[in-house]
């Protein structure tokens, strides 16, 4: 008997299926265009925008993974500068289409495919706790547009988690993501530094704090969350070289870590170096050959800004000079410790519960006149807009949170060791620890584009708990095993 092959079916493929348009078929392909016509009335740009995300859709949905990778870099690349129209108080720019048509493509895809969007992890629980208290927030409010704003804020970081999640699974898509993410900081460095130095950009007049020079904006961003969007992947790109098997690679990695950190340094930004440094230490913490990494960084590092700072050598040194010139106002009694004060105003006047959801703004003149009118106006630090904001359950949540990721990632550490993903499993948190040092006085809770980091993080937990799994019952790894030596 001579066996044959039964064909496999294509889940994405119509005939495949048995697909036939139905009579509800095509009322629904009316419906569409219906909705499209309304919406080049209102506006034609939105139309424009959802034929071009219909055809993108399209092509991402046979690879899920560059949908993810589009939207990761869409959302590093966003700013203020590139937001095409606004809706009420929210601006359209690069990622919001992007997500959607990823969010269409993939949702399509997990219906075609019966694949399941939603998993739970880790951290979750205390998300959607969080997510519920200012729901619950909204009643006690003080303007309900600004607090239905933030709360759109946190389901989009839901939404782009969920997408992460789904369709990041394997160690070759999570490496694949890591390019992304460096190849589009190379790219945000390159357009900063070179657009000003050519005159092609020039975005200093749109933030008092770079309108006298000396600090680097990137794409139109304030000094600082420009700083901040390169932050994240300094340590991994140095990390991700060490595992490289090619010296053309791990070179051109080392070299992107220093020309990203340069990038970075050209905003200017104190939290940023300090964000930086503590990072290091924690990478140091678990290797001996990161400790010597860090340590040969550390040293090409000072040399090269010392150089820069003695003779004030373009952006570079205009940002060190104010790094090392102002050390002792970054916590003194100025802008920050204003908005400090009225965040403890606001905490004790609610007794402990907060404003709730937006209305810092609106709550602020009655603390400072002059803070109230100045560009200054916003809590600036994370832990201060919970005690404005949440008052002491928001508070106990963003710490559970921290306390749910660190032990995410010590259980990721354990599972990747002996592994290629072991310097990810260091480097990422390290990342992640030196932004919540800086969050102390910077940032809104929901800020890109850490929340993104951390999906794609949590997808290398999954990835590694399984992989872990599947060699202690002796079976194939997907991940290469890897040893660090000095």
């Amino acid at each position: 008997m001579i066996a044959t092959a039964l064909p496999v079916k294509d889940p994405l493929d119509a005939t495949a299926t048995g697909f036939r348009p139905t009579p509800l078929f095509w009322a629904g392909v009316l419906f569409v265009q219906l909705v499209l016509l309304s919406l080049f009335i209102y506006d034609w740009r939105i139309s424009v925008l959802l034929v071009a995300g219909i055809v993108i859709a399209t092509v991402l949905l046979d690879n899920p993974a560059w949908a993810v990778g589009c939207m990761l870099g869409s959302r590093l690349i966003s700013t203020s500068t590139t937001s095409f129209f606004s809706i009420g108080k929210i601006t359209i720019g690069l990622f919001e289409p992007v997500l959607l048509f990823s969010l269409v493509a993939l949702a399509l895809r997990a219906v075609l495919a019966q694949k399941t969007l939603f998993r739970a992890w880790p951290w979750q629980p205390v998300y959607l706790t969080y997510i519920s208290w200012c729901v619950a927030g909204l009643f006690w409010c003080t303007k309900m547009s600004d607090g239905i704003k933030d709360i759109l804020g946190l389901l989009v970081i839901l939404a782009t988690n969920l997408v992460i999640l789904a369709f990041i699974e394997t160690w070759a898509q999570i490496r694949a993501m890591v390019w992304f993410w460096i190849a589009t900081c190379v790219l945000i460095g390159i357009l900063a530094i070179f657009g000003d130095s050519l005159g092609l950009t020039n975005y200093g007049a749109q933030w008092k704090a770079s309108a006298g020079g000396g600090r680097e904006t990137g794409l139109g961003q304030q000094p600082n969350w420009f700083a901040m969007n390169l932050m994240f992947i300094v340590h991994s790109c140095a990390a991700f070289a060490l595992v490289q098997k090619r010296a053309i690679i791990r070179w051109s990695l080392m070299f992107a870590t220093i020309f990203i950190f340069f990038a970075m340094m050209t905003s200017g930004s104190r939290g940023g170096a300090y964000s930086i440094v503590i990072g290091g230490m924690i990478v140091a913490l678990g290797q001996p050959l990161f400790r010597r990494w860090f340590i040969g960084f550390a040293s090409v590092g000072f040399a090269f800004f010392a150089i820069a700072y003695f003779f004030d050598i373009g952006d570079i040194g205009k940002g060190m000079n104010r790094i090392t010139m102002n050390l002792d106002v970054l916590f003194a009694q100025d802008i920050r410790g204003l908005n400090w004060a009225a965040c403890m105003g606001m905490f004790s006047e609610t007794w402990g519960r907060g404003i709730g959801p937006g209305g810092y703004i609106d709550n602020l003149q009655k603390y400072s006149d002059w803070l109230y009118h100045s560009v200054y106006r916003y809590p600036h630090g994370i832990f201060w807009g919970e005690v404005a904001h949440n008052g002491v359950i928001g508070i106990i949540l963003l710490f559970t949170m921290v306390f749910t990721i660190g032990r995410m990632a010590w259980k990721t550490i354990g599972y990747t060791r002996g592994t290629e993903a072991e310097v990810l499993a260091w480097s990422m948190p390290a990342s992640m620890a030196g932004y919540f040092a800086w969050s102390f006085v910077e940032f809104n809770f929901y800020e890109k584009p850490f929340w993104e980091w951390l999906g794609l993080y949590t997808a290398l937990y999954f990835v590694a708990k399984r992989d872990f799994e599947k060699r202690s019952r002796g079976e194939p790894s997907e991940i290469p095993d890897w040893k660090l030596e000095l």
